[in-house]
């Protein structure tokens, strides 16, 4: 057995989650991590599916027979940690604007802080109708990270860009 990312979309339409699981199903593919989301007009879905190698060519032509489905697969292995790390749980809420994600993600970068998952979306204020941007996500930061350090260019980088975040470290 092997993993496999699966990832598609197409126009959204009922019933196309279930066309997807079937094909997997009928070909003896176990889906571990599944991701899904309407964006717009459109469905997207990632997935990482356990399946025996020689199922793999069958999947996916039987996938790409789906009306108007853009798929894509990759083959993958079990990551393997080196390193210790921490996780934390990364919040933020601010007036929406371009570049909020890259400000957090360029300073991660620096730290060797990895994103593992983000969600993000925007909603209007209650009062005003504003848009506000919230991001959530879940970050590994290396043991050997000076946390105080991190958290000094984090307020700072909130306090240029009135946000607000939040760092709270997962048990």
């Amino acid at each position: 057995m092997i993993k496999i990312i699966i990832n598609a979309f197409a126009n959204d339409k009922p019933g196309l989650v279930s066309k997807i699981t079937n094909i997997i199903k009928q070909n003896h593919g176990n889906i571990e991590i599944s991701k899904m989301i309407q964006l717009e007009s459109d469905f997207t879905i990632l997935l990482l599916i356990e399946i025996d190698e020689n199922n793999i060519k069958t999947l996916i032509n039987k996938l790409d027979k789906i009306k108007n489905l853009k798929i894509n697969y990759k083959k993958t292995q079990e990551k393997q940690c080196e390193k210790k790390y921490s996780d934390y749980l990364f919040k933020v809420n601010v007036a929406d604007s371009e570049g909020i994600i890259y400000l957090f993600s360029n300073l991660f970068k620096q730290y060797n802080i990895n994103i593992v998952d983000m969600d993000t979306y925007i909603k209007n204020a209650a009062n005003t109708g504003f848009p506000i941007f919230f991001l959530k996500s879940n970050i590994i930061i290396p043991i050997e990270c000076n946390i105080k350090e991190l958290t000094n260019d984090l307020n700072e980088v909130a306090q240029k860009n009135s946000i607000e975040y939040k760092l709270i470290k997962n048990n």
